[in-house]
């Protein structure tokens, strides 16, 4: 349940909620000390303000690197520092990332389509620093974030997934996790739970409850 999630992927699964509330990709992600103390947040603003028409916003605005860019770099050791993120990092965020001087990520559920953390020690440059990955954090969690874009992008569609590679490559990892996703659209329980206000943890609390 709820209460039983470290306090940083409390924040990260927060800020997914929030971008999934904003018609923007439910993803959310934190920097934390060696402590797990959060210093710095970010959530996906790709589509920003952009309501139902997904109008192509900043198309770089992903959470990794909002919370990576909101760091203070000067008031922190970054080789002790730790990313969180509720989904693997694109080709981008793994490369700021590993830039970045960060040591640590972890993530909590796979992308198999632009999930990344393959690219470390594909390169001699990408093999000099000692990079921990931890992930993905926990199968039930996985389904739900899976779950979230499934019903978004259902909501977008009339009902339909968008043709393409994404799902598919999705099926063959986390094919539950999409079954979950269209049963949620099919019910309306999470808009229902969104118009309503509820807040991530109550939002958690339920879904986990229904998926089990």
């Amino acid at each position: 349940m709820w209460s039983d999630l470290l306090k940083p992927w409390q924040v990260c699964l927060e800020l997914a909620w929030e971008a999934y509330c904003d018609d923007c990709y439910p993803i959310g992600a934190v920097v934390t000390d060696a402590d797990g103390n959060v210093l710095a947040r970010g959530r996906n603003r790709i589509y920003e303000n952009a309501r139902h028409g997904r109008l192509p916003g900043n198309e770089i605005a992903h959470a990794e690197v909002e919370a990576m860019q909101a760091l203070d770099h000067a008031t922190v050791d970054q080789h002790t520092c730790i990313l969180y993120t509720t989904t693997e990092p694109c080709p981008m965020c793994m490369g700021m990332f590993y830039m970045s001087g960060l040591r640590t990520l972890h993530y909590a559920a796979r992308d198999p389509f632009a999930g990344s953390v393959n690219m470390l020690g594909t390169t001699w440059y990408l093999n000099r620093k000692p990079i921990k990955v931890v992930g993905p954090l926990d199968p039930l969690i996985e389904m739900i974030l899976v779950a979230l874009f499934v019903e978004q992008d259902c909501g977008f569609h009339d009902g339909r997934l968008p043709a393409g590679p994404f799902y598919p490559r999705l099926a063959e990892v986390v094919s539950p996790g999409i079954a979950f996703g269209k049963r949620l659209w099919r019910s309306d329980q999470l808009r229902q739970m969104r118009q309503a206000g509820i807040t991530f943890d109550e939002v958690f609390n339920q879904l986990i409850l229904l998926v089990q």
